[in-house]
């Protein structure tokens, strides 16, 4: 790929990688700090969940920002709001303003997401998008990964990591607002999701989805308050969830390959059933290990539960036509918003009830489920496997960065999966 549009992309891609480590420092900061709260487990569940309330409404109705502002204004306006939010929740401790400030960082993160994933689509050719794509990946998981370590530069009780955090949003700006690069075009209009189609198309994708929603959603919001239950220190807490989200982009590759070679049934029954034996090990394992093999058990956790989406938007669109693609793909992301919005709040309320190994009970009922789902499901005959692709939660958009919607209908070979698989 030549180097002049590497170039180009530079100053977009360390905007968003400076972003992403405001969010990772930011996703455990609000979890460590509730702990500290005097609030109900299901009113935390709640201010846990509002991010994710937020990015599935930003998902939806962002693209209306930047129509009326363009996307570099957008981007300012965007990450304006985030920093203003972020340093109110340092001021105001209270159930009530950090559920709505929450909504707000979580519209706001999947309007910046559009931003960058248009900005992306606009300047990638379809023979590059593969890589674009993966690049775009592995800088999001990493920013989120090594904001887990920002943790040690504060007290959580305090100001400091809010302000931090912050300043973050705020920086993320600046190469942005640097960059020469033109404005891309207008977000195309949003396909309609295809909620109905894919439940019928593949019942098994559609309860995938929402499970790995289910699950990622009580991984990153409840595993740190899961953990000082476990008696580990709030420095420990940094590189459990760094391990949870490195863990996630390790076997993303691996997991994928198989999928491509032996089918998505087959590997969703082995991540889910693994993602079961793992929480059991995780139960058991509650105040009884030191720090390092809880960080290995975790990035295994996060190993498996990461990949279930991506492989259930493979699985879901494997059997549909060229043109549903993006509708599919924005119900899947509904979905597994849906799923993440909802899990802190069942999860938050079970972990208030139960011992700390309580939170990985749910998460191995949900993985059990997904796994049982997977067993007894026979999916139909496919027109085409299509390539796995590394794929995160964040706008629609993302869907245009993937080379498959871009391919001819003409060079699309069917193939049959074997007898074993169907």
């Amino acid at each position: 790929m030549e180097r002049q549009f590497w170039v180009s992309i530079t100053a977009l891609m360390f905007s968003i990688g400076v972003l992403l480590l405001g969010v990772g420092l930011m996703g455990t900061l609000l979890s460590v700090r509730l702990s500290f709260e005097d609030m109900s487990g299901q009113a935390k569940g709640l201010v846990l969940s509002a991010y994710y309330i937020g990015l599935v409404i930003g998902s939806q109705k962002g693209g209306w920002v930047i129509r009326q502002a363009g996307h570099i204004r957008a981007f300012a306006i965007l990450a304006a709001l985030s920093t203003v939010a972020i340093l109110l929740q340092g001021l105001y401790v209270t159930g009530v303003s950090w559920f709505l400030l929450r909504i707000l960082i979580g519209f706001s993160t999947s309007g910046i997401y559009m931003v960058v994933e248009s900005w992306l689509n606009e300047r990638a050719e379809p023979s590059n998008r593969g890589t674009v794509f993966s690049a775009y990946q592995i800088i999001t998981y990493g920013g989120i990964g090594m904001g887990q370590f920002l943790m040690h530069l504060g007290d959580p009780q305090g100001a400091e990591l809010f302000m931090i955090v912050g300043v973050l949003f705020a920086l993320c700006l600046v190469p942005v607002a640097l960059s020469r690069a033109s404005n891309p075009p207008e977000p195309l209009e949003q396909a309609r999701m295809a909620l109905g189609q894919t439940w019928r198309d593949s019942h098994l994708a559609v309860i995938t989805c929402l499970g790995a929603g289910l699950l990622s959603g009580a991984a990153y919001t409840l595993i740190p308050l899961a953990a000082l239950r476990m008696n580990l220190a709030v420095s420990d807490v940094a590189p459990l969830m760094a391990g949870l989200v490195l863990g996630g982009v390790a076997l993303q590759w691996p997991i994928g390959h198989f999928s491509d070679r032996f089918g998505r049934r087959p590997l969703i029954l082995l991540v889910a059933a693994a993602t079961t034996l793992i929480t059991v090990a995780m139960v058991a394992a509650a105040g009884r290990v030191p720090l390092w093999p809880l960080v290995g058990l975790s990035a295994l956790l996060g190993g498996f539960v990461f990949t279930l989406y991506p492989l259930s938007v493979a699985l879901a669109n494997d059997s549909q036509d060229e043109g549903n693609f993006v509708g599919v793909s924005a119900a899947l992301i509904f979905l597994w918003g849906i799923g993440a919005a909802i899990s802190p709040i069942l999860g938050g309320s079970i972990l208030a009830r139960t011992p700390p190994g309580g939170l990985f009970i749910y998460m191995g009922v949900i993985s059990a489920l997904v796994a049982i789902a997977a067993l007894v499901q026979r999916h139909h005959l496919e027109r085409i496997r299509s390539p796995f692709r590394m794929m995160m939660r964040s706008a629609p958009t993302l869907v245009d960065l993937d080379p498959r919607a871009y391919e001819e209908e003409d060079s699309a070979q069917e193939t049959e999966p074997p007898e074993w698989y169907r």
